[in-house]
């Protein structure tokens, strides 16, 4: 006859399942999020915490202990992040076209020019700065073939050579969608002090590189 199970064996059974699964769970999300060597840990936690307490050589309730503390640990190392990874470029000069990449759709931009301006007309008002309005015009080309919009991804910004950064003050974006093959005319503006050098157009895409734009300036 088939020894019975006891409820102590069936409940430490249900605990050493639901510890392994909840660190399989969060090694799942921690490689979604490229953290390799905290997911591999968390395997290594669910991979223990289906071992028999008698074959660590502890009791259940230590070995509970020991699983909190080390997830604990782990948690608080996951939290941290892994460093940050230094963002890739392409670099470009003003004329020279570049891809931008959303999804499936493929844009060809060219920075054709850039001016600058103490004041523009802005909501039908006019703005005026201390620094000055730099003017960056574009020409942006649908290469698909299908017409789509181009209202996607993070607005441009432009740094200079102290590291600062200028986030989009406005831009004039034709409205409608974009048909195939047709090129568009794009103007982003930026407020800048008027003692900003070797400022770069920098546009990110849904790809991990970003364009860099020498504005000669």
């Amino acid at each position: 006859m088939a020894k019975e199970l006891g409820l102590k064996t069936i409940f430490t059974f249900l605990v050493n399942g639901l510890f392994s699964a909840f660190f399989v769970t969060s090694a799942g999300l921690n490689f979604k999020q490229h953290k390799i060597i905290v997911s591999l840990l968390y395997l290594v936690l669910a991979a223990l915490s289906l071992i028999p307490h008698r074959f660590l050589k502890v009791t259940q309730a230590l070995k509970i202990v020991i699983l909190v503390i080390l997830f604990v640990t782990l948690a608080t190392l996951a939290a941290r992040g892994d460093p940050v990874a230094k963002q890739k470029y392409e670099y470009y000069k003003v004329g020279q076209a570049f891809n931008l990449k959303f999804g499936n759709d493929t844009f060809a931009m060219t920075v054709k020019k850039v001016s600058e301006e103490t004041k523009i007309m802005a909501q039908g008002k006019e703005a005026t700065t201390s620094g000055l309005f730099l003017v960056v015009g574009v020409g942006i080309l649908n290469e698909g073939s299908e017409a789509v919009d181009f209202t996607k991804g993070k607005d441009p910004q432009l740094q200079d050579n102290q590291a600062r950064v200028f986030t989009l003050y406005g831009a004039n974006i034709p409205t409608g969608k974009l048909q195939p093959g047709v090129a568009k005319e794009v103007s982003y503006v930026f407020e800048v002090p008027k003692d900003a050098k070797g400022l770069k157009f920098i546009f990110k895409d849904n790809t991990d590189v970003a364009k860099s734009i020498d504005l000669g300036r």
